[in-house]
């Protein structure tokens, strides 16, 4: 099973093979939804890739899926910091295949 380890809150999980990356952070405790004062919290588009509130730093990047379309299209509109990076990925739109670290944007340490 791969583990996960989310850097800024100093935490690893083990996840099934396939995983999606929101629900096993969500699952865990790990916030996802941090930024704007909190607004974020309520603001997502839960889980349907359309508000980029739940952007994350993975590493490496073929530890996960592939960009879907709509990360690319943020990609290409400029919309993710770090434009073309292929770590800078939307949690709910990427799968666990193999160990990785994830940055989230929040910086609440537990």
């Amino acid at each position: 099973m791969p583990k996960v380890t989310f850097v800024n809150e100093k935490k690893t999980i083990e996840v099934e093979r396939g995983t999606s990356l929101r629900y096993a952070a969500l699952e865990n405790g790990i916030p996802l939804y941090c930024m704007w004062f909190g607004l974020s919290k309520f603001a997502n588009c839960h889980g349907n890739g359309l508000c980029w509130t739940d952007r994350v730093r993975v590493s490496p990047s073929n530890a996960v899926t592939e960009q879907t379309p709509l990360e690319s299209a943020m990609h290409t509109f400029g919309s993710l910091p770090r434009k073309g990076d292929p770590r800078v990925r939307l949690a709910c739109q990427v799968v666990v295949m193999e160990d990785c670290e994830v940055t989230t944007r929040c910086k609440n340490k537990r």
